[in-house]
Parts: C-alpha cells; sequence; structure tokens
C-alpha cells in the first residue's frame, strides 16, 4: 500500500495534522487572577477541556475560567521559516502615547534670618541685622530675591546703615550652559551712597552639578547708576565676573559661598566740596569692586538654623578710602517657610 512505503516519521506527521488543526492555543484565566498556556480541546456541558504542557489535561468549569485567545501559529513558523512582522508607523505609535503629566513650577520657599549683638564695657556696641530669601525653581528657570537690612551703633555713633536687595533670573540653556540677569539696588549712609542700582545680563557654566554640591561660574556686562557723596554722578558700564558654590555635608549641614568681581577703566571722577564749588581731585579713577560671602548653616529644625557669615566687599569708587571696605562677620537665627 501506500503509506507502507512512507518513512515512519511522515505517517506520525499526516495523523497529527488533524489533530493540530481542532486544538486552538488559548490562554486561560482562573477566576483566583492564576493564568494558564495550553490549548482547548473542547467546550461542552458548560465545561473547558483544557491541555496544558505543565499540569496535563484539565476539565473547568465555564463559570471559574475565561479563555483568552492568542492567534494561531503562522504558517510560515511551522515551515521554519521567520513570521512575518507587523510593521509599525512610528507617527502612529507616537500619537497613541499618553501626554506626560504636566509638572508645574515648585512654589516659592524662602527663609528669615534675624541678627542681634548688645555689647557692653569699654565698648558700647549694638549691631542688628534682618534678612530675607526666596527662591523658586522650574525645569529651566530658578528665581532668587534676597534682601538686607543693618544697622550698628559704637559708643552712641552710628556705624552701619545699610540696606540693599537683588533679583536674580537664571535660565538653563542646555545641562551645562545657563543665561542670567541680576538686578540689585543698594544704600549705605555711612559710605555716603544714596543710591547705587545694577543690571548684569550674562551667561554661566554649570561645573558641579549633583546631590550633595554645586559649582558654577560666568561673566557678564554690567550696567551701573549711582549718586554717592565726592563721585560724579552717572551711569557707567563694568564688566562683571561671577562664581558661586554650595556643599552639603548632610542633611542638617551646609556651606554656601558666592563671589561677584566688576570692574570698568573708565570711572567717574571724584570730586571734593570746597565751600559751595566743587572741585575736581582725580580725573583718572577706576572703578572696580568685590563682594564676597560665605555661610555656613546648621539646622536644628525643618524650620529653624543657625547662620554663621563672613562677608567682604571693597568699592573702590568711594571717595573715603576708610570707607571702601566692609567687613564682618554675623551670626543669626533663620526660620525657613
Amino acid at each position: 500500500m501506500f503509506f507502507n512505503k512512507l518513512p515512519l516519521s511522515y505517517l506520525l506527521l499526516f495523523f497529527s495534522i488533524p489533530r493540530l488543526a481542532v486544538l486552538q492555543a488559548a490562554e486561560l484565566q482562573l477566576s483566583n487572577g492564576d493564568r494558564l498556556t495550553g490549548e482547548v480541546i473542547r467546550r461542552e456541558d458548560g465545561k473547558i477541556f483544557f491541555r496544558s504542557p505543565l499540569l496535563g489535561d484539565l476539565t473547568i468549569a465555564e463559570t471559574e475560567a475565561l479563555v483568552m485567545a492568542t492567534p494561531e501559529t503562522p504558517v510560515e513558523s511551522l515551515a521554519g521559516l521567520p513570521p512575518e512582522i507587523e510593521v509599525v508607523n512610528l507617527r502612529d505609535a507616537e500619537s497613541l502615547r499618553p501626554l506626560p503629566a504636566r509638572t508645574d513650577p515648585k512654589p516659592w520657599k524662602g527663609k528669615l534670618e534675624f541678627g542681634y549683638l548688645n555689647q557692653a564695657g569699654w565698648n558700647n556696641v549694638l549691631n542688628y541685622s534682618t534678612r530675607g530669601e526666596a527662591e523658586r525653581a522650574s525645569a529651566k528657570d530658578s528665581l532668587r530675591l534676597n534682601a538686607r537690612y543693618l544697622y550698628g551703633k559704637s559708643n552712641d555713633v552710628l556705624s552701619t546703615n545699610r540696606s540693599d536687595a537683588s533679583f536674580r533670573w537664571r535660565h538653563e540653556i542646555s545641562e551645562r550652559i545657563f543665561g542670567q540677569t541680576l538686578t540689585s539696588y543698594k544704600r549705605d549712609d555711612i559710605a555716603g551712597i544714596q543710591l547705587s542700582a545694577e543690571q548684569n545680563a550674562g551667561f554661566g557654566y554649570n561645573i558641579l552639578k549633583g546631590g550633595r554640591q554645586t559649582a558654577s561660574a560666568g561673566a557678564g556686562l554690567t550696567y551701573q547708576y549711582r549718586e554717592a557723596e565726592g563721585v560724579e554722578q552717572g551711569g557707567t558700564f563694568l564688566g562683571e565676573f561671577f562664581q558661586d558654590y554650595a556643599f552639603k555635608f548632610n542633611g542638617r549641614l551646609s556651606f554656601l559661598q558666592s563671589l561677584n568681581a566688576l570692574y570698568s577703566p573708565d570711572g567717574r571722577a571724584h570730586l571734593a566740596s570746597s565751600g559751595a564749588v566743587p572741585v575736581l581731585i582725580d580725573t583718572h579713577a577706576e572703578d572696580y569692586k568685590v563682594r564676597f560671602n560665605s555661610t555656613l548653616q546648621g539646622r536644628f529644625s525643618e524650620r529653624i538654623s543657625l547662620n554663621l557669615r563672613y562677608e567682604y566687599e571693597y568699592d573702590n569708587a568711594i571717595l573715603d578710602k576708610n570707607g571702601r571696605t566692609d567687613r564682618r562677620v554675623t551670626s543669626s537665627v533663620g526660620y525657613s517657610f
């Protein structure tokens, strides 16, 4: 006969074809949440006859399981050929993805600081300071506002009466490069500065940008308008270099530092009063100044902190040489909000 001439392997394949056609590849989801992969043999009398490669033949009530049909095995895979791959349009796939959640900028957070010193004895010293700062950050922008008022007396003689404020905006151009503007105001009765207003614009580079420490440096151009005793009133342009650094020792102790250096070869002339007539005493007074600030901050709690500051400032444009340097060490208690 014909079948007697065929090899045994061909006969087994021939007789298994009807059986392959009957069985249907499927996934069985049980009521307890388990899933089984195998083949549905048949469904009758409210029962599912299922064959699992691991558990063998099973009989399960249709009320206890749900058949999740899977695509039939492609003919290509039976013939040893790779199955046809469905090409997905990437543009269509992107449109089906859910939109990313909108990230609103973080709310404003800030801190108020109060410092007080009262010394009596050989010298009677009274000093107090009030500071405030607030900042807000988003994915690309950061805003920072600082304000300060210093007052002091030594042997009942006024030694400090100064107020200043600044507002800084930084915009991240890339992971490392940013642009910034800085607007500042200053008044100092002891130094004879009635008004000093500055507007800076520049670019910077993030040298370090980690979880524990950050550092950046940059440069820009500053326009300064000043009204002060002994200095020709008006505005001038200065080149500016800036740098800042922050390091967190742990969750309670941190160190902050900043430096600004401004310079202009075309400074304003110095004037001295002789009676009612001002007299020119210096026609080539270079205009430059340096500001250095450092703070060691320790937190007692989430709200309360103790701050130790060292501040240095030198301003060559001030006529009185003794008033050009301002150096101070202050301690203050801060409240964060």
